[in-house]
């Protein structure tokens, strides 16, 4: 009999890394999956938050109707937007210092505002959370010309002057 001799020849064969393979498509799995996870999450939480936000601005900014009233009368003799104006420069538009009745709010009750027209200025009346009567008031005023405050009023300078604002706190009601 003949004997065989067989030589083992080193075959480099390369085999396809399927230990890698398997690997990276379980990462790719993984990060599309937290990418959906992440973009699905962040547009609802969008979402929620602008929800969140515009609601507890809305919570936190008085209402008119609900906290409280603003009426205008003698339309006719001064404009809307001039008397708007004048009362935002005035600080008469922050409501929510208006109803503050802390230290550091206006603590208001109710405000008048009277027209002066041959001088061009209004003349407020404020009263506060707990005033007693018509006479348990502050005084002051805004000269429309000059766009400034006016201080040092005495109680006869809206005496005769048409009355074309009032706002009332409802809160105190």
């Amino acid at each position: 009999m003949k004997k065989f001799h067989f030589k083992q020849h080193a075959v480099n064969k390369s085999k396809p890394p399927y230990f890698r393979v398997i690997i990276a498509v379980i990462i790719l799995v993984l990060v599309i999956a937290s990418l959906l996870f992440v973009f699905h999450n962040k547009q609802s939480s969008v979402l929620h938050s602008e929800t969140s936000q515009s609601s507890s601005q809305d919570n936190n900014q008085p209402k008119e109707g609900k906290d409280y009233r603003i009426q205008y009368s003698n339309s006719s003799l001064i404009k809307r937007t001039t008397l708007n104006s004048a009362l935002k420069k005035a600080g008469l538009f922050d409501f929510k210092y208006l109803l503050n009745t802390g230290d550091d709010g206006g603590n208001n009750a109710k405000i008048l505002v009277y027209y002066n027209q041959a001088n061009q200025q209004l003349i407020f009346k404020f009263y506060q959370n707990g005033y007693q009567s018509d006479n348990d008031y502050q005084i002051g005023g805004y000269d429309l010309q000059k766009q400034t405050g006016i201080h040092g009023l005495q109680p006869s300078a809206f005496n005769g002057l048409p009355l074309v604002y009032t706002w009332e706190n409802l809160q105190t009601k």
